[in-house]
């Protein structure tokens, strides 16, 4: 896909977005994803309106598995628990684009259908 082509998918996708029928799950809690191998959590909140996955890849760099989403708890739960939650939001053009010239086609696909990315891999 050319450059030019992502920048209209891109546009419509943001410009479609308000308006799309899909879960929204801002302010609708923290999400909790666990690595059934190693034991790892992550906590996660949607800051964008947007898709985001089912699994992860386990952030523990000596594992390989893939975390779960396995509940949401409130934001109170996760304020009064002290954990640091990251944040799902759409990418910016200009990161996708890079992610074109990688060769990151399933990615700019997920993008391009909704999908969020975690905040702190951009």
């Amino acid at each position: 896909m050319s450059e030019k082509e992502l920048k209209q998918k891109y546009d419509a996708l943001v410009k479609r977005v308000p308006g799309e029928r899909m879960y929204d799950g801002r302010d609708k809690g923290v999400d909790v994803y666990i690595c059934k191998k190693c034991g790892a959590v992550v906590y996660t909140r949607y800051k964008d309106k947007g898709v985001t996955p089912f699994t992860i890849a386990c952030r523990n760099k000596d594992c390989k598995e893939v975390m779960m989403h396995e509940k949401t708890i409130s934001e109170m739960d996760a304020m009064l628990n002290k954990v640091t939650v990251q944040n799902w939001v759409r990418p910016t053009f200009e990161w996708l684009n890079k992610q074109r010239k990688k060769g990151r086609e399933g990615l700019i696909e997920h993008v391009l259908n909704g999908g969020l990315i975690l905040e702190n891999e951009l």
